[in-house]
């Protein structure tokens, strides 16, 4: 996140604010269109870290610089205005309330009100579960899919069935690069199909920019957080040591791996740690959590699981 570049200003937090939606107007334009930030820099002659700091609220952005991205388009420059493209002072006490905030806290109170008061400006997908091998990704989510009547998916699997090998072969073809690409690919095609679903992702989804983003855009994301050991138990009992073949500090890189993704985990919405509790608590606590969610469903019932 920016800092408070107005800090000090009048209706400082409000121009902040203005950046931040029109950068998300932005990206959901292109991300409509399935093109990446290195092709719209290309088209358009706007460096790629420009584009980047746009699309999250960071730039002091022109309407030139709009122009130009919506002569690409071929759409009007005000479609990526909001409806009040003013920046005058908010109505007291929000406004007070509001100035007293970090950007940070702004986002973060713009998030909240949007999720609780916005309706269908942001439509969820669903649910996404995002977290490490072995965090318990899976059972939670099926167990959440046998108490809702939503389906859950595995988008690696859906990933495999696109290229039509298993993803070890996916990888030694393609490499990293031609899966994150398929990836990408995949899940655009699953949240452009109808109703909803609960999605389990890959640990390294994070790795890829834009998918990641056009997760967090379309999905109520929660990071499944466990302890190193737990992951490293888990991934065992599974007879499956992929990431650690090899190694002989396991444990080591396990805890690496966990630091430095630990940024992009913490940009979901929700994080539900595992931490020294039972599959029953943590399962009760993402059917609460999820019911707000599932809008077209009722409410799911408490529920415990075993296994």
């Amino acid at each position: 996140m920016a800092a408070d570049r107005a800090e000090g200003q009048n209706d400082g937090g409000s121009v902040d604010l203005l950046l931040y939606r029109v950068g998300r107007k932005v990206r959901a334009l292109r991300q409509d269109r399935g093109i990446t930030r290195r092709d719209l820099s290309a088209a358009t002659g706007i460096s790629e870290r420009y584009l980047g700091q746009l699309e999250n609220g960071q730039a002091n952005v022109t309407l030139k610089i709009l122009q130009r991205i919506c002569d690409h388009f071929g759409l009007p420059l005000s479609v990526t205005l909001p409806a009040e493209a003013h920046v005058g002072p908010l109505r007291a006490p929000l406004a007070d309330l509001l100035s007293g905030m970090t950007r940070a806290e702004q986002e973060e109170a713009y998030r909240l009100l949007l999720e609780t008061f916005g309706g269908d400006r942001r439509r969820r997908k669903g649910i996404a579960l995002v977290g490490l091998r072995g965090a318990g990704k899976t059972t939670l989510g099926e167990k959440l899919s046998a108490l809702t009547g939503i389906p859950f998916l595995r988008l690696s699997r859906r990933v495999a069935e696109r290229a039509g090998m298993r993803l070890t072969e996916l990888m030694e073809l393609g490499g990293p690069r031609g899966f994150r690409r398929l990836e990408r690919e995949t899940l655009a095609d699953l949240i452009a199909e109808p109703g909803q679903i609960i999605l389990e992702t890959s640990g390294g989804i994070v790795g890829s920019e834009e998918a990641y983003d056009l997760l967090l855009e379309h999905f109520f994301t929660v990071w499944i957080k466990a302890r190193p050991e737990d992951h490293m138990s888990r991934v065992i009992g599974q007879n499956d040591l992929r990431p650690m073949a090899g190694r002989s500090e396991a444990m080591k890189d396990l805890i690496g791996l966990l630091d430095e993704r630990r940024s992009a985990y913490g940009r979901v919405d929700y994080t539900l740690d595992t931490a020294g509790r039972g599959l029953d608590d943590c399962l009760a606590e993402l059917v609460e959590m999820s019911s707000s969610v599932f809008h077209e469903h009722a409410a799911p019932q408490r529920g415990g699981g075993h296994g």
